[in-house]
């Protein structure tokens, strides 16, 4: 995933995006403004984004949790049956 930070310019409040980091040959104390070109411009906290394409709707993250065991502690039941498993297998070999 690109990281695409935004970004408020402190001098005239324009407000714009900005792709930072190694791959791009960019450090975020590197952006200036593109309308004013002030090097005083304050990162804002961005809100996660996913491409349409990957977000899930309500019903498929529900089935997923459904079938996940995610919600309700279905994880924390799948942990237990499985190293219930583990215990009875080690017995098992161990007295074989």
């Amino acid at each position: 995933m690109v990281p695409i930070y935004e970004f408020v310019c402190e001098s005239c409040g324009h407000r714009f995006e900005e792709l930072v980091g190694s791959h791009v040959g960019r450090d975020a104390a590197d952006v200036a403004c593109p309308e004013c070109r002030s090097a005083k411009v304050e990162r804002q906290v961005s809100s996660s984004y996913a491409p349409p394409s990957r977000r899930l709707t309500p019903n498929q993250r529900r089935r997923l949790e459904d079938k996940r065991g995610v919600d309700r502690g279905g994880a924390k039941e799948r942990f237990k049956r499985q190293r219930a498993a583990e215990r009875s297998a080690a017995r098992r070999r161990g007295t074989s």
